[in-house]
């Protein structure tokens, strides 16, 4: 029987609209932020795999906490014997019930369960950690996303205020006030703005299909991405200090206590290794017999002691001494990076403060700037071109400011993902 494949909904409204004579208007899909954390979680290939596993993990456990239970097995059996004698042979049928466990075996059960256990203990860690950074990407898009759009508006006022000086410009060259190559430096000026609102609006575009890929949502979809309101969000104006951050994020950190929890795993499994050299107690029973015969049972007890096994204990010993140094230096190297990752946040962070707080001066002084050559230049003492250098200057310095006060809010995420705090469930600006 074939396998029934069923399409994507998208695609079967375009092929309805298809049939109907005429494309159909695509639908706009409002996406808050809360709404897009849940999508990126359910859709998130990585976190899938995580998901399953930690899955695995749990059978994994189950599995162990099995070899501790007795076994039952059903035997049944049926033969013919014959001779060169005259009466020939017989027929014999047999049924019985076996059963046996393990008393002891070194306590190499008992470290598999432990490892078992650990497993997905770390599994689930592993997939804590999937999980923030999924919700780490999506925080990552929305905040380029309204910087884009805060870029845009920037570029919108500076293009209506060269349009509104191109107008004053027009009116003194009419009245003869002014030469007509200042005209046609403003026009030049109008243009320039333009272009910039046109580059911005698809800076704002391109962060929205990022938003789309980071969302794995079908690229012909129309959609609106509502953020939260951040206009009067403020980064907390203290700088960090290093060593408090960085003993939370060895203390927080997932994927750290995940590598603690292999390197107990690999331990454990050294431990199994090395009761590979210990005897191993079993008990055993069965019941049954031939079916014209009266059923019987036994209980007995054996012990297996290890003499020689071609060196395949040693062996094993051996590697997983080997897995748990090498889960050691895994461990020690998270660590380091850990810690790197953390000091340059901290120092980005740190610098992105001073440079908000330096840009927000910039603004105020270009805008005293413009303002006092607007008036001089209204006045016929300054030329255009000097109002076109100090417009320049405040478009830059505002533009500036608004990339140093995202990128710092950005920082503080980025540090709280660095830390481990990051909160699936906590909204954009906690």
């Amino acid at each position: 029987m074939g396998r029934r494949i069923g399409a994507p909904p998208w695609l079967s409204v375009a092929l309805l609209a298809g049939l109907a004579g005429g494309p159909a208007q695509a639908q706009v899909r409002r996406i808050t932020f809360s709404e897009a954390v849940e999508i990126a979680l359910r859709q998130n290939s990585a976190l899938a795999r995580a998901e399953n596993a930690s899955e695995l993990a749990r059978f994994g456990v189950s599995q162990a906490q099995a070899s501790f239970f007795p076994d039952l097995r059903l035997g049944l059996s049926d033969s013919y014997s014959f001779d060169s004698s005259l009466h020939g042979g017989g027929g014999s049928a047999r049924a019985g019930l076996s059963s046996g466990v393990t008393l002891f075996d070194g306590l190499a059960n008992v470290a598999n369960l432990r490892a078992a256990q650990l497993e997905e203990e770390g599994s689930g860690l592993d997939e804590e950690r999937t999980r923030q950074t999924v919700v780490f990407d999506v925080i990552s898009g929305y905040l380029a996303m309204i910087e884009a759009g805060e870029q845009a508006r920037v570029r919108e006022e500076n293009l209506a205020a060269q349009e509104k000086q191109e107008e004053s410009v027009r009116a003194l060259v009419e009245g003869g006030e002014r030469p007509i190559a200042e005209l046609y430096q403003q026009q030049s000026n109008v243009a320039a703005a333009r272009l910039a609102r046109v580059e911005a609006r698809q800076a704002l575009e391109l962060s929205r299909v990022d938003l789309v890929q980071a969302l794995q949502l079908d690229p012909a979809g129309e959609y609106d991405f509502a953020p939260p309101p951040l206009s009067e969000a403020r980064p907390d104006s203290i700088p960090l200090a290093l060593a408090p951050v960085l003993a939370r994020a060895f203390e927080r950190r997932p994927d750290l206590q995940a590598e603690e929890v292999r390197l107990e795993v690999a331990r454990q499994e050294e431990r199994g290794a090395v009761a590979g050299r210990w005897p191993t107690v079993s008990l055993s029973a069965d019941y049954g017999g031939a079916l014209d015969q009266v059923p019987s049972g036994s209980v007995g007890i054996s012990l297996s002691l290890p003499l020689f096994d071609r060196l395949n204990t040693s062996e094993s010993i051996a590697r997983a001494r080997i897995g748990t140094r090498n889960e050691e230096l895994a461990l020690l190297d998270l660590r380091q990076d850990i810690a790197l990752q953390v000091r340059r946040a901290v120092l980005d962070r740190n610098a992105g403060l001073e440079r908000l707080q330096a840009a927000e001066a910039q603004v105020l002084a270009a805008g005293k700037a413009l303002e006092f050559t607007q008036q001089r230049y209204d006045a016929g003492v300054a030329t255009l071109y000097e109002v076109t250098l100090a417009r320049a200057d405040h478009v830059a310095a505002v533009s500036a400011s608004v990339r140093a006060r995202y990128n710092l809010l950005w920082q503080d995420r980025l540090l709280d993902y660095y830390v481990g705090d990051l909160d699936p469930s906590a909204g954009l600006m906690p």
